[in-house]
């Protein structure tokens, strides 16, 4: 059977298709953005219109460059391995449930007032997918986005779960989606456990060097 080609794969059309629509984003100005957030940007307001697909468009829409970078870099470097795994059409599920989560989420936790965009949701829910079938690999982090770090993959799944109750409870940076990452963090994980991934010593021989990986702690 030939392999799949990589550009047929979920995660670079993804990633394609955000950044496509970013860079669309810049080209429409601030009175077309501004339309295009009310259509597909996720609120409370919308939903109770009828506007349901915006649970799924808002994960599509960034605000910035950085935003963008950010979202597509987790996305893809834990996205391309939880891919493999799954295969393309469960990845598909899991990123779609976990941008649901994360819209579901934000609203619930804050009212849905302010209009949520962005891949966060999604992308925390394919990362903490790979924190719970790999708990045990090592992994390269940057902590605030500068400092490298080697860690276990249990530790990031612990510290962006912990992060966005921590922001969310104590209100820091409030115009940040920190429901949204939560949301999008418990959907990842219980979607991994439901499908039935719960033997991460196999998938870590499968797929990391024996010394990537210690004893379960």
């Amino acid at each position: 059977m030939m392999r799949q080609k990589w550009w047929l794969k979920a995660v670079p059309v993804l990633v394609a298709i955000n950044t496509a629509i970013f860079f669309y984003e810049r080209l429409i100005g601030l009175q077309g953005r501004s339309r295009l957030f009310e259509t597909y940007a996720v609120t409370a307001s919308g939903l109770a219109e009828g506007r349901w697909w915006q649970l799924v468009t808002h994960a599509f829409l960034h605000g910035s460059l950085l935003h963008l970078l950010v979202n597509m870099a987790g996305l893809w470097f834990a996205g391309r391995i939880i891919e493999r795994v799954m295969g393309t059409g469960r990845f598909l599920v899991l990123y779609g449930v976990s941008a649901v989560a994360g819209g579901l989420a934000q609203i619930l936790l804050t009212g849905g007032n302010n209009p949520l965009i962005g891949a966060s949701g999604a992308v925390c829910g394919v990362v903490i997918a790979f924190t719970a079938m790999f708990p045990e690999a090592q992994i390269m982090a940057l902590l605030f986005f500068v400092i490298p770090i080697r860690l276990r993959a249990k530790y990031l799944g612990w510290g962006i779960t912990g992060s966005a109750l921590l922001f969310l409870v104590t209100g820091f940076e409030p115009w940040i989606g920190h429901a949204a990452h939560l949301g999008g963090c418990v959907a990842g994980y219980l979607f991994v456990r439901l499908a039935g991934y719960g033997t991460p010593t196999f998938l870590e021989r499968k797929f990391f060097r024996k010394d990537d990986y210690g004893a379960a702690g």
